[in-house]
Order: structure tokens, then C-alpha cells, then sequence
């Protein structure tokens, strides 16, 4: 072999070994921190991303009237959500790391309007005094401004395989996160409608997902899905007031999956930099359970309304039920509802900046539909006595948190047409 055949092979080789480094490379969603490696005895990242959620929906209504039938426009809602999520990575085994996350709510809010060729004297909403003396002029309803700490976030991940040491496999990420509700829990009292800006959910959440992405020349497709158990915090708004006849008690379980991939635009590998532009698509599944619909505030009575007529009144239908011998009693209405299961789909669009070892960036732009569904629809209660009748004044088969006006078929509201637009930014240091 001459000499000016060895160099340009060796030039191959060193070509072709650094492609194949680069190929090592994962997906951002497959980015894994570790400890005890020779070169690299411990990462630590620190990353700050901000969101900002635009949602907006059509809120109808069952129809009992002899002139209509079906679902009938009532209102329209609109809620914007901006966070700061704030995460610490660090590596503890090869390939194994921690995490610890505190998402930090800036401001939540929504607001309530009337449907198109909806008035005052036509919404169900209003003539039912579900929110009493609203008028509609100019909004219905507007919430409170929402601010604080949602939850604390735990969470492992383990890289099972790692593209970057051995490019034969792809990166195959296990992770198990506990979303805990630690701080203040939502509540809306329409008494005192700015007396609770909190954000807490009032139920922990534990959260198993996995992510899969093998790099083939320039794209980096990937896989992910997750299961999230939801766990009822003590005194929280999700009570079991009644476990033999409440039908429903816990939160919404949630279950999805991802199929995206990143295009490698330019790279610099030597350099640690590298321009990568995302596209995934996403779905998810919301299974029948209690949650906080659009109308969570406005249904949650005053905890201190009475039936005497001196205080806050308790709103009838709502905050009211009957004892065995008919009687009127306050029972404040929870706000929290029985919602059926549907569907989420959308997707996204980003980008991703790689400085250099120690600094990245990341921007997504996104869309998603919610599909129809009831946000009011308990179940009467439980036929003990197989009579084929639920005695709505016997407390041994009444479901204690089923209302006739929101929950009686003809009375149920419907969400429609939901959308919801969002924006992430995020910039991470990595050590």
C-alpha cells in the first residue's frame, strides 16, 4: 500500500468512525444523565422551561324543552395557563438518574361567555342560577387568578440501552415519576370568589413511561407512552362521601403515547453542537373518572350556605338535598364532576439547540383537540334492592354527589370543540 493510499484510508476511517459517533446521539426525549463513567464521573443539569396554554371550548347543554332536542349552545370558555417548570437531572449509576421538578404556576385564569345567538334569557345557565346574579354583561363568569407551586415531582430514569455507547441498539429509557400534592389545593367558594388562588390538585400522581429512539443518518425518530395513576390526597375535594352508593370518587386516570423525530439540520460533533428540528404527533386517552371540568368554579357551592334564609343561600338542585323524611339539608356542591372518558390528539413542531457541551435549547409550538364529551354525568346511585328503581331519598342507594339538574339526562352539559394551543421554551446547563 503506497503512502498516499494509507492516508486517504485512514481519512475514511476516521470519517466513518465519526459519523458513526454522531449516530450515538439520542433524542431529546431520550436524553439520559449517568454517573461512573471513566471520562464522566457525574452529570448534573439544571433546566428551566416556561409554558404558555391557550384553551378555548364550547360549552353545551342538554335540552328537555318541547320545542328543542338534543344539545342546544349555551356558553363559550376560554382559559390561558403560563408556567415555569423548574428540574434538576443528576446522575447516580451509569446511565441511571434523578430528577426533582417544582412546577411553579404564574398565572391560570378562564372565563365564561355566552355561545353565539346565546342571551341571558336563554341560557340554561343563567335561568337555572347556577352562578347567582350573573348577568352575562360582559362575561358570565371570569376565575380567579391562579398562582403558586402545582406539585413536587420525583422521578428516575434508566437508559436500559444507549445508542451512544453501543450503536447497535437504540436508547431505551424506563422512567417511574411521583407528582406530589404538597402545597395548597384548588377551591372556589362563589362567597368569597378571590379567597383561594391556589393551584394544588388535591391528588398525588404516579406516572410509569418509557421512550424509544434510534438514530439512522440524519433523523432521530422516536416512541414514547405513559400511564398516570391518580391518588387521592386526605381532605382533598375528592371525598368518598358514601362508599357503597358514590359511583364514582377518584380522579381521572390518563394514558398516552408519541411518535415524533428529529431532523439533524447541521452538526458539529467535535464541538458538542447540533440543530435538530422536531415534528411528533401525540394522543391520549382521559378515562371516565371525577375531574375539574370547565365549570368546575362555577358548580362549587359556598361551603358555609344555609337554608334559613340568613347567609349565603344555598342554590336549589345544587347545594340542596332532601333527608328520609324530605326535609331540605345544605350540601354544598363540590364543584369537581363525574366527566366521561374521551380522547386527545395533536401534535408538534420545534426546534432544538445544542451550544456546546454545557448549554442547550429547546422550542415547541403545538396544537390539540379535545374530543366531545359530558362534564356532567353521574350515575344516580345504586339499586340495592333490585327493585329496578334508585330511591333518590333512601341513603343506602342515593349517590350523594348526583344532582337531577346537571346529572339527569336532558340537564347534562357537553364540551365541544375544543382547542388548545400551546408554547414551550426551555434552555437546560448541563454539567
Amino acid at each position: 500500500m503506497s503512502a498516499v493510499t494509507f492516508r486517504k484510508t485512514s481519512w475514511a476511517i476516521l470519517a466513518a468512525l465519526t459519523l458513526f459517533a454522531a449516530a450515538g446521539r439520542a433524542a431529546e426525549v431520550t436524553r439520559v444523565v449517568s454517573a461512573l463513567d471513566d471520562s464522566n464521573g457525574f452529570d448534573f443539569n439544571l433546566t428551566a422551561s416556561w409554558s404558555h396554554d391557550a384553551k378555548s371550548a364550547l360549552i353545551k347543554r342538554e335540552s328537555e324543552s318541547m320545542l328543542t332536542s338534543g344539545i342546544a349552545p349555551d356558553l363559550k370558555y376560554a382559559q390561558t395557563r403560563d408556567v415555569l417548570n423548574l428540574r434538576a437531572d443528576f446522575g447516580i449509576l451509569w446511565d441511571v438518574g434523578l430528577h426533582i421538578e417544582a412546577p411553579l404556576v404564574l398565572s391560570d385564569s378562564n372565563t365564561l361567555n355566552f355561545d353565539q345567538g346565546v342571551t341571558a334569557g336563554t341560557s340554561s345557565f343563567i335561568n337555572d342560577q347556577i352562578l347567582p346574579g350573573a348577568t352575562g354583561t360582559p362575561q358570565v363568569f371570569k376565575s380567579p387568578t391562579r398562582r403558586g407551586f402545582e406539585n413536587l415531582g420525583l422521578g428516575i430514569n434508566w437508559a436500559v440501552f444507549n445508542q451512544h455507547r453501543d450503536d447497535t441498539k437504540p436508547t431505551w429509557i424506563v422512567g417511574f415519576d411521583a407528582k406530589l400534592d404538597v402545597f395548597k389545593d384548588m377551591r372556589y367558594d362563589p362567597a368569597n370568589p378571590t379567597g383561594n388562588d391556589a393551584t394544588g390538585l388535591g391528588y398525588h400522581q404516579l406516572i410509569a413511561s418509557t421512550w424509544v429512539s434510534k438514530r439512522f443518518h440524519h433523523f432521530d425518530p422516536y416512541f414514547g407512552a405513559h400511564y398516570m395513576l391518580p391518588i387521592r390526597t386526605n381532605g382533598s375535594i375528592f371525598q368518598d362521601e358514601n362508599p357503597a352508593t358514590q359511583t364514582s370518587v377518584n380522579p381521572q386516570q390518563q394514558a398516552g403515547v408519541t411518535i415524533g423525530v428529529e431532523q439533524i439540520a447541521w452538526e458539529n460533533p467535535r464541538g458538542d453542537q447540533r440543530v435538530t428540528i422536531e415534528a411528533r404527533g401525540h394522543a391520549e386517552e382521559h378515562f371516565a373518572g371525577r375531574g375539574y371540568s370547565e365549570l368546575w368554579e362555577p358548580l362549587s357551592g359556598s361551603p358555609g350556605c344555609t337554608t334559613t334564609g340568613t347567609g349565603t343561600a344555598c342554590r336549589p338542585g345544587l347545594d340542596v338535598v332532601d333527608d328520609a323524611q324530605g326535609n331540605p339539608q345544605p350540601s354544598p356542591y363540590p364543584g369537581v364532576t363525574d366527566i366521561d372518558a374521551y380522547g386527545s390528539f395533536g401534535g408538534d413542531l420545534g426546534l432544538n439547540i445544542q451550544v456546546g457541551q454545557y448549554i442547550r435549547f429547546r422550542g415547541l409550538f403545538g396544537f390539540s383537540v379535545d374530543m366531545p364529551h359530558f362534564i356532567t354525568d353521574a350515575n344516580a346511585g345504586v339499586d340495592t334492592n333490585h327493585d329496578m328503581v334508585v330511591n333518590s331519598m333512601d341513603k343506602a342507594e342515593a349517590n350523594p354527589i348526583y344532582r337531577e339538574s346537571i346529572d339527569l339526562p336532558g340537564r347534562r352539559f357537553h364540551v365541544e370543540k375544543t382547542e388548545i394551543w400551546s408554547l414551550l421554551l426551555e434552555g437546560s446547563i448541563m454539567f
